[in-house]
């Protein structure tokens, strides 16, 4: 079950940065913007002209490392279903775009400590786009609401304070790195109301529910 889970979020992953409107098209579509505040990687939404300095550094960077580690990554895989590194790929986006659908087939080929080395690397390439400011789609991970005065809810497994959530997806994790579930998994949840109750409640991944409170009872 792992290995498909990995295995999946590659293909989601690749998914992302392909597609139409996706993380590639939109660090392309960053590199010759000039970034007005370098503090803030604000752009001033001109193009530049003449000269193609200065880039969106930001873009730039994470786009190279994109180029050139996919090349590697599928490289690696290649290596570990046939034996052989295969042919070295040229520089072009579409070279690119074709190394990562075939780092997509190769998963479905390799044991699933690669698959999850695979998977690790991929989601670092979003991730890494999506914190640049200028594309802004960063997941921002914070404290659950908690009541005034209040201590915020435990973890089920480590009965530690170190929930956070994704207020953009709705998600929670146990960010304690020494915490995992009966399957070795870090524990995640998500926050649902009920349709009937109003209550709150966080889900877990074993489908276990919590009633969590955020809300003083009305008198």
């Amino acid at each position: 079950m792992k290995g498909t889970a990995d295995r999946l979020a590659v293909a989601l992953d690749v998914h992302e940065l392909t597609r139409p409107g996706g993380i590639l098209d939109q660090l392309d579509a960053l590199l010759p913007e000039q970034v007005t505040d370098p503090t803030t990687g604000g752009t001033s939404g001109q193009k530049t002209t003449g000269s193609p300095a200065p880039w969106h550094a930001e873009a730039a960077a994470v786009l190279v490392t994109i180029h050139e580690e996919a090349r590697r990554l599928e490289a690696s895989l290649r290596r570990e279903v046939t034996g052989r590194l295969g042919r070295r790929r040229g520089g072009s986006d579409g070279n690119t775009r074709e190394a990562l659908a075939a780092i997509v087939n190769l998963t479905e080929a390799v044991c699933e400590d690669e698959v999850k080395r695979a998977a690790r690397i991929v989601a670092r390439w979003v991730t890494s786009a999506r914190q640049i400011r200028d594309i802004d789609q960063a997941d921002r991970w914070e404290p659950l609401p908690r009541l005034p005065g209040h201590l915020p809810p435990a973890c089920d497994w480590c009965s530690t304070y170190s929930l956070r959530m994704n207020r953009r997806t709705g998600e929670v994790r146990c960010t304690n790195h020494r915490c995992t579930d009966e399957e070795g998994r870090r524990p995640y949840a998500r926050i649902l109301a009920g349709s009937y109750s109003g209550q709150t409640s966080l889900v877990w991944q074993d489908s276990r529910s919590v009633v969590y409170v955020t809300e003083e009872p009305a008198a």
